[in-house]
């Protein structure tokens, strides 16, 4: 009898985790005020920036992905090292595609 009781037991625990795995690992990290709290810039869909105060370049002037989850305004400029006046701004929490080289964080 014992063993069926546990059996149960394992059952119900085991049925409990895979109905909350999923919706834990959907849970995102490292997005503001969300997960640790890291404020970050995702660009293109795979590099994920978390020095915001420092310029990041492309390669090359190009057409960029900018997912901003941070809480600052994040500057997209022409030049490959930030200078000269922005050409867009990305919202805190916002998405967008824009022509640049070259990006940070506004102070």
């Amino acid at each position: 009898m014992k063993f069926g009781m546990l059996s149960v037991a394992g059952a119900l625990v085991v049925a409990a985790v895979s109905v909350a795995a999923p919706t834990v690992s959907a849970l995102p990290t490292g997005s503001a005020a969300a997960g640790d709290g890291r404020e970050v810039v995702i660009i293109d869909g795979t590099l994920e920036l978390s020095d915001l105060d420092s310029c990041w370049a492309s390669g090359f002037p190009r057409d960029i992905r900018f997912e901003n989850r941070s809480q600052r305004n994040f500057l997209v400029y022409a030049s490959n090292d930030c200078t000269g006046e922005p050409t867009a701004t990305v919202a805190p929490g916002g998405s967008e595609t824009h022509y640049g080289w070259s990006a940070v964080a506004a102070n």
